[in-house]
């Protein structure tokens, strides 16, 4: 069963090494009050003993740099987390603006009746707006004397409309 903390970092693996590293220093304090019979034995003793305290010294710096990584990754995590609560409440604002011009443009242009489609209401309100532009549009087309002076119109209406 492996644990991890909440930054990620697994607090078993730790526990095992450091299990280890305890177990081969018994076994070396055994060997060592068992009588020790000659000096290669004590050579070799001292040895391990500093093999063992440089790979606890080198589990140590990985551990510390693991750390570090984590902090860093939490910090940028957090930044994100504040800029995308800023998005979102830019976002908020600017919905609710689009929302009162959308309202504008609706008063501004009920009276106008653009050909084949009823007057400008919330629920035809896009297909209203696709028509206009795709009116806009084309410009250089040879639109009746009526619909030029519904064009007409409705720039004057919008031109009340300010943003």
């Amino acid at each position: 069963l492996i644990l991890f903390s909440l930054s990620g970092c697994p607090l078993n693996a730790q526990a095992i090494k450091k299990g280890k590293i305890s177990e081969e220093l018994m076994t070396i304090k055994l060997k060592a009050s068992g009588g020790i019979e000659s000096d290669e034995e004590i050579r070799h003793l001292d040895e391990e003993i500093k093999e063992l305290n440089e790979s606890n010294l080198k589990i140590e710096a990985d551990m510390m740099k693991l750390q570090t990584q984590i902090t860093s990754m939490e910090s940028n995590l957090k930044t994100i987390e504040e800029e995308n609560k800023l998005i979102e409440q830019n976002n908020e604002s600017l919905l609710k603006e689009l929302a009162g011009l959308s309202q504008a443009l609706i008063s501004s242009l009920a009276d106008i009746q653009l050909p084949q489609m009823g007057p400008i209401s919330e629920q035809n309100f896009e297909a209203y707006v696709n028509t206009l532009t795709d009116m806009y549009s084309n410009l250089e087309r040879d639109y009746s004397p009526e619909c030029k002076a519904l064009l007409e119109s409705i720039k004057q209406a919008v031109k009340g409309i300010h943003v």
